[in-house]
């Protein structure tokens, strides 16, 4: 979920007014809360969907807090935002003082901590999380909860899914064939400028390269460029202040080679037509453009190796994927989704509880993603659903299907008809196998630096489009991207990281 460009892909609902909630059995007895005492306790829980957002969301949550009262002796409000309103909402109800208590972190960890609007979870954790701890380090493996972790604390826990995404280029199969290539003939993003050539001159009005799924102004080239070269950026987006390998030498990713070289192919790929001329200020993305037969491929990043089968049913199209660069896992991989609970949560026993059960129960992972059995979905066999007969995911009561990668436990989600469980599995392997970095755990405190984070976060946000895209001629507006990054304050960024850096490496022992 990189979450600057998710709604220009998903259709974006705007929320009028509160979500309904059931009031299911609130005074339910039970002795699940531990107490025998058959108290229960309200916990409000926000979940970004990426689906279209119900009017009425009241047969799902009695579905939930049936689950949850039996069990737990915990009732949910459950609330559901659009991808762009999320994190407003969000903040505006920790700013407000209305109660919110179980949220998701959409990339803002590190800002919720710093302004102190989570509460740290260790103790409650240590009696009410151990078997969400037990699935974390099954599926992922040990000190996952490292990346969440801040001076000595636990401030959130990571959704438990598939982690490592590789960049793949996604393309159009029938195309690259009728080219004269096949997928043997791609092993790197170099091999790529020959293809575009070929499909290009058999398909003159197609664009052979496309922008990413989620942001139609990124071409996904940093992503290729971290994986490839080993990059990690320390837990903040802007660039300013990353690691190449393990030499704890903390630099300017765009006063390096590897950032020059990489706009340097975009340009030379924009000045032969690989890219759409307006591909820095498009609105139209990768999805729409090959479900309408006008681009051949793109970058992304995905885990496991069945995407190309989720993408042919989007669009329409024969879409097959090949791995063309490594993942490398930096702690913002694991941290950027995480659940937390509110500091201002007066229940947030309660909310870990409901947390525990979120990544390890799945009949309530599932009610969560899929709605009502036999309204909203059908169950096809142990692993696998699909919509009931006539219906689809706009035109049943309830799905948040594409929300399986922030929810619970993939481990123990339905998939949709059509994905082999066995790369479930796979990414699961992944998590365990792929390398990271040397500094994952690291975490950048910004409250002493804010300032000039901002600062440079607007001069990327200038330049940064126009380099990714080849829009932009790399030999004049590096420079210029490099004095206006200097200007508002990249070596005082740099200073700040390199020192809390070494400061953290000390404390590992290293």
């Amino acid at each position: 979920m990189r979450k600057k460009g998710i709604a220009a892909l998903l259709m974006s609902v705007a929320l009028g007014g509160s979500l309904l909630t059931a009031c299911s059995n609130s005074d339910s007895s039970s002795s699940a809360d531990g107490s025998g005492s058959g108290k229960v306790e309200e916990v409000v829980f926000a979940m970004p969907s990426f689906n279209r957002i119900p009017d009425d969301l009241s047969k799902v949550t009695d579905a939930i807090n049936k689950l949850t009262i039996d069990k737990i002796g915990v009732k949910v409000d459950f609330r559901i935002y659009g991808p762009a309103d999320y994190t407003q909402k969000v903040n505006l109800a920790l700013q407000s003082g209305e109660k919110m208590d179980v949220f998701t972190t959409l990339g803002q960890f590190s800002n919720y901590v710093s302004k102190s609007q989570v509460a740290p979870l260790d103790e409650l954790l240590a009696e009410h999380g151990k078997e969400m701890t037990s699935i974390l380090e099954k599926d992922f493996g040990p000190d996952m909860l490292k990346a969440t972790t801040i001076n000595g604390k636990i401030y959130g826990i990571p959704v438990n899914k598939g982690m490592a995404l590789p960049v793949s280029v996604v393309y159009n199969a029938d195309m690259l064939k009728e080219a004269g290539y096949s997928a043997d003939d791609i092993v790197s993003a170099d091999d790529l400028a020959g293809i575009f050539e070929a499909v290009k001159a058999k398909n003159p009005d197609v664009v052979p390269f496309g922008p990413i799924n989620v942001n139609p102004s990124d071409t996904n080239l940093i992503n290729l460029l971290k994986g490839t070269h080993k990059v990690d950026f320390l837990t903040d987006t802007t660039g300013v202040g990353v690691v190449v390998g393990d030499d704890g030498k903390v630099v300017n990713f765009y006063e390096t080679d590897i950032f020059k070289n990489g706009v340097r192919m975009m340009r030379d790929w924009y000045d032969k037509g690989y890219l759409q001329k307006d591909a820095a200020t498009t609105t139209i993305t990768s999805s729409e453009m090959l479900a309408s037969g006008r681009e051949f491929s793109f970058l992304g990043g995905y885990g496991g190796m069945e995407v190309g089968k989720t993408i042919s049913a989007q669009t329409g199209k024969n879409v097959e994927t090949k791995r063309v660069a490594p993942f490398y896992f930096d702690t913002s991989a694991v941290n950027s989704v995480s659940w937390m609970v509110s500091s201002t949560s007066k229940v947030a026993e309660a909310s870990v509880k409901f947390l525990n059960l979120l990544y390890t129960d799945e009949q309530l992972i599932n009610t969560i993603l899929y709605g009502i059995e036999g309204e909203d979905y059908v169950k096809v066999d142990e692993h696998h659903v699909k919509f009931p007969e006539g219906k689809d995911a706009n035109t049943v009561s309830y799905t948040a299907m594409i929300s399986t990668g922030i929810v619970g436990s993939e481990s123990l989600q339905y998939q949709f008809e059509g994905i082999n469980w066995s790369d479930i599995e796979l990414k699961l392997k992944e998590n365990k196998e792929t390398e990271r970095s040397p500094y994952f755990g690291f975490i950048f405190d910004q409250s002493k630096v804010k300032t000039q984070i901002s600062a440079v976060n607007n001069v990327v946000n200038q330049y940064l489009p126009g380099l990714v895209t080849g829009s932009l001629d790399p030999e004049t507006t590096i420079p210029k991207l490099v004095k206006a990054l200097n200007d508002a304050g990249a070596a005082d960024v740099i200073k700040s990281k390199q020192e809390q850096l070494d400061q953290w490496i000390a404390s590992q022992g290293n």
